[in-house]
């Protein structure tokens, strides 16, 4: 009997004509729910994705607050609403039990920013790419544009990851004019301080403190390994809704002129840019890829050679905007050099803007 009842069983089941029926038979389901992803709507909500639908079971939330009652709808998108407004990017952790219609169970913790809604206008404004001595960082500095807060900006660098941002921004406010010196590398753990209020003296990066600027704020990635490459790269800042707010692509033409083509990162980035506006041709137009003939050369660019942003004219997007400054002229956290180098080969000299 018991051999007749397993014989029936699997002639049902092949005779199921798709996974649905099966797990109609059997009470299971084919595909268990996936976080994907989230995003802040405001102060006070943020909105999780997964990739079925479910319902929160239970949820925890590190802001101190209430949670406001969770609906039983199963959605993809499920929203927790919280009793305090807590604007400004500032960082949360959230401990979610969820559940699809099928009874699959997922528990996921997901850090994550509350919105921001007042990031300010900004440029990148000088690169270092070397650090041959080890006793400098690379860095990356930018220039505030407006007042605002740079709570959940992320940026990125392509020849690391286009899905991940190598820094988050944490809360800092910030006024319109400020120099921000972001050090790629943090080297002396005791004078690597990042300056979040209004006292901008605290930290004493490079040999000698000549990294820092005790009137600009400092910021610092906490690893020692190396971020930019000097023979091809796409930095860029992002807000909250994958908008850019400042990017530029390099290369060095004349050491790898290949290492454009060999990173697809580098044209699905500038290709990003240049959608949005953000990275335009050398000669102003847009197109959907930039090549390697529009982005900035990196040539003789050295630990004290930085790349500058010519600060006396507005923002074109383009490579027209980047020099390499004059030897022992790189200026984190202040004006840029106004001298531009220039190569012995040239027989000519340094020359002003």
């Amino acid at each position: 009997m018991q051999k007749l009842l397993f014989l029936f069983v699997c002639a049902v089941l092949l005779s199921c004509e798709d996974d649905t029926d099966i797990n109609t038979i059997m009470g299971v389901a084919s595909e268990a729910p996936v976080f994907i992803a989230y995003r802040a709507e405001s102060g006070t909500e943020v909105k999780f994705q997964f990739s079925t639908p479910v319902k929160i079971i239970q949820a925890f939330l590190d802001t101190g607050d209430d949670i406001e009652p969770f609906t039983d709808e199963y959605d993809r998108s499920i929203s927790l609403r919280f009793t305090s407004d807590h604007s400004g990017g500032k960082a949360f952790t959230a401990d979610l039990l969820v559940e699809d219609a099928d009874g699959n169970s997922l528990n996921v913790l997901v850090p994550f920013k509350t919105r921001n809604d007042r990031m300010p206008k900004l440029v990148i404004n000088e690169i270092r790419l070397n650090n041959t001595s080890g006793e400098y960082a690379e860095f990356i500095e930018l220039r505030t544009q407006t007042d605002g807060n740079l709570g959940a900006m992320r940026l990125f660098v392509a020849s690391t990851s286009i899905d991940e941002p190598i820094y988050e921004f944490p809360l800092a406010e910030v006024a319109a004019g400020e120099y921000i010196t972001l050090h790629l590398r943090t080297l002396d753990v005791d004078k690597a301080v990042d300056e979040l209020g209004d006292k901008l003296d605290l930290a004493s990066a490079g040999k000698d403190g000549k990294d820092s600027n005790n009137e600009a704020r400092d910021l610092w990635t906490p690893v020692s390994t190396k971020y930019l490459h000097e023979n091809a790269d796409v930095i860029y800042l992002l807000d909250q809704d994958d908008m850019i707010l400042d990017g530029l692509a390099i290369t060095n033409i004349a050491k790898n002129p290949d290492a454009w083509d060999k990173n697809k990162n580098f044209s699905k980035t500038a290709e990003l840019l240049a959608k949005q506006g953000a990275w335009l041709d050398a000669n102003g137009k847009a197109v959907k890829t930039p090549g390697v003939t529009d982005t900035v050369n990196t040539e003789n660019n050295t630990r004290t050679r930085t790349l500058c942003r010519n600060e006396a004219i507005p923002d074109s997007n383009t490579l027209a905007d980047w020099y390499i400054c004059a030897n022992s002229s790189a200026s984190p956290g202040a004006k840029n050099s106004t001298t531009i180098y220039a190569p012995k080969s040239t027989k000519s000299v340094a020359k002003k803007l």
